[in-house]
């Protein structure tokens, strides 16, 4: 079985490189507009201008490659804690992808609240003890921090599937 690539094809005038448009699809169907903000339509004008024709479809592979990975990034919601302002608190199982629409974004920030809110917006970092002269624990302390719910703040992921 062969394989099948993509065909590029662009178009414009050379007097008005906002006027270039790209087009992609697979050989023997027509081909689709690829979607280029002006400034990126200008920049493949420049490159199509100065460079040909390869030049331009590289930049316009470039151009999808970066907006597919921006797409598969992943962002959750949290609150700064109380304590120290540098640190947060947030729910890393609870998450959704960074272009979903503002009703998912929103289910996501109000679950990440809920489940802070039912612990009284704390949670516990670590847990310290000294061990006595047989190994047991002894004057064991839990560090704590607390979610201050007036200062919500977006937490991008890098890779959480």
């Amino acid at each position: 079985m062969a394989k099948q690539c993509f065909q590029y094809g662009i178009s414009g005038y050379r007097q008005m490189p906002e006027s270039f448009r790209a087009f992609k699809g697979l050989r023997g169907i027509s081909k689709e507009v690829v979607p280029l903000t002006r400034a990126e339509r200008s920049e493949v004008a420049n490159q199509f201008l100065k460079h040909g024709f390869r030049a331009a479809v590289a930049h316009i592979k470039h151009l999808e490659r970066q907006r597919e990975h921006r797409s598969k990034r992943y962002v959750t919601y949290g609150f700064k804690a109380q304590e120290q302002p540098n640190l947060f608190v947030y729910c890393p199982q609870v998450y959704c992808r960074a272009d979903a629409p503002i009703e998912e974004r929103l289910r996501v920030f109000k679950r990440v609240r809920r489940q802070l809110e039912h612990d009284n917006g704390e949670v516990k970092t670590s847990t310290e003890c000294e061990l006595d002269g047989e190994y047991r624990p002894v004057n064991i302390r839990k560090n704590i921090v607390t979610a201050d719910f007036n200062r919500p703040i977006r937490i991008w992921l890098k890779d959480a599937a």
